[in-house]
């Protein structure tokens, strides 16, 4: 196991007080190994880091606390409730009061956060620790790459949340998570029929293979991200304008984007827009 049993949850909730070595936690554990193994690590990574060698002592501390913090949060509702013959009893400690629910409740919502901020800290790491370049070839990094935003940070960085995208808008590293399949439709559909299949691709690929992107580059990625994320969360109309506005930098910067001229969508886009200010208006 990555983490081993309360002992190792206590080091990175250091406030928690039990007596003994509750085995409350011990399916958590495993449950919450499990998620972090499918939704980012991949196998292999996992079983590299129960071995707990020496060199990846850090990668080791980044998913252990994840681990924690995810368990912890998942054993909240239970804590104080114990199964008799006559029912669900709550658990008195003549020592110490009950905490009000406000109060767990404001830990639930700390917790929620550190844990998003984990999980984000966790993908950054493995993208720019070159140990790991091996990770790039997983289907957990196949998947957090194919939406073209890898982190919950980034994404809140271009959602824009209005009345066509609140319903969908994601409010925790999970929601971000599921909407990962919507953001890759949104990229090789609506957008990449403006910045071009074979454009998006490039994008994906150099992503994939740490390859650096010029300012402009970067600038045209920004206006894709928002588009794919609008599109992703029902507003077409934002997410179209978007996509209109990177093509027009790219249509601007032939030297800077041969793939994208090179391309049939830019053909095409030439040919529909020829007589219409649609990209001179940018």
């Amino acid at each position: 196991m990555i983490v081993k049993g309360f002992k190792e949850i206590k080091k990175y909730l250091p406030t928690i007080e039990m007596k003994g070595l509750p085995e409350v936690f011990d399916d958590a554990i495993s449950i919450a190994q499990d998620n972090v193994a499918d939704e980012i690590l991949g196998l292999e990574l996992e079983q590299q880091l129960e071995k707990r060698d020496e060199k990846d002592s850090k990668l080791l501390v980044l998913v252990q606390r994840i681990i924690a913090v995810q368990t912890f949060l998942s054993t909240i509702p239970e804590m104080d409730l114990v199964l008799t013959d006559a029912g669900f009893a709550v658990i008195s400690n003549q020592d110490m009061a009950p905490a009000s629910k406000d109060r767990v409740q404001a830990l639930i919502s700390s917790l929620k956060l550190k844990l998003d901020a984990c999980k984000d800290k966790l993908i950054l790491f493995l993208m720019s620790n070159s140990d790991y370049d091996s990770w790039r070839g997983t289907e957990q990094f196949a998947k957090l790459s194919d939406g073209l935003i890898l982190t919950y940070d980034d994404f809140k960085e271009v959602g824009v949340l209005n009345k066509k995208t609140e319903a969908l808008y994601p409010h925790s590293w999970s929601d971000f998570f599921k909407l990962n399949s919507a953001l890759n439709v949104a990229l090789m559909t609506d957008v990449s029929s403006y910045i071009s299949s074979d454009f998006a691709e490039e994008i994906l690929e150099k992503i994939r293979d740490k390859e650096h992107f010029t300012a402009i580059e970067r600038k045209v990625i920004k206006l894709v991200k928002i588009a794919i994320a609008a599109i992703a969360m029902g507003d077409r109309e934002l997410g179209i304008d978007q996509a209109i506005k990177a093509t027009a930098i790219m249509r601007a910067n032939e030297k800077d984007f041969p793939t994208f001229h090179k391309s049939k969508e830019a053909a095409e886009l030439k040919i529909q827009h020829a007589d219409t200010p649609i990209f001179s208006m940018f």
